[in-house]
C-alpha cells in the first residue's frame, strides 16, 4: 500500500508539472500566432493599397474597392472594413510611428512605413515594421 501511494504521488506530481508546462507553452504560441496574423494582414493590406493615410486613431488604407480603417488602442488593434466586419487583435500597442520618405507623417499624410511596438508580456516588447512601396503613378493621384 505504501509503495502504491508513493507511486501514485510521483505520477500525479509529474502530470501536474507537465500540464503546467503545456499551458504556458500554449499561451505563448497563441500570442505569437496572433502577432503573426496581424503582421500578415497588415502586409497584405499595405501591398494591395493604393494609398495609406494616417488618421488620429490610426490608419486608413484605400484599396480599389475597399476602405480599411486601423485603430491602434492601448489594449487592442481594430481592423474595420466599412459595412462588412471588424477584426480585433488583442495585443497592447505601446508606440505607433508613421513615416513617409523617412520623415514622420502628420495626420492626413501619406504613409510608406509603419513602426509598431507591441507589448507581448509584461516586460517583453516586440517591434513590427511594415513598408509600402508606391509607384510614381500612385503618388501623383
Amino acid at each position: 500500500m505504501l509503495i502504491s501511494a508513493i507511486c501514485i504521488t510521483i505520477c500525479y506530481t509529474a502530470y501536474s508539472l507537465i500540464q503546467g508546462y503545456y499551458i504556458r507553452f500554449a499561451e505563448k504560441n497563441q500570442q505569437a500566432d496572433l502577432v503573426l496574423n496581424l503582421k500578415h494582414v497588415l502586409e497584405r493590406d499595405f501591398q494591395k493599397a493604393l494609398h495609406v493615410i494616417k488618421t488620429e486613431e490610426g490608419l486608413v488604407i484605400q484599396e480599389d474597392s475597399l476602405i480599411i480603417d486601423y485603430s491602434f488602442g492601448n489594449q487592442q488593434i481594430l481592423r474595420s472594413i466599412k459595412d462588412l466586419h471588424t477584426d480585433t487583435f488583442t495585443i497592447p500597442v505601446q508606440k505607433v510611428d508613421c513615416y513617409f520618405e523617412d520623415r514622420e507623417a502628420n495626420i492626413a499624410d501619406t504613409v510608406d512605413r509603419l513602426n509598431l511596438m507591441l507589448l507581448m508580456n509584461k516586460d517583453i516588447n516586440m517591434p513590427l515594421y511594415i513598408n509600402k512601396n508606391y509607384s510614381s503613378a500612385d503618388l501623383f493621384k
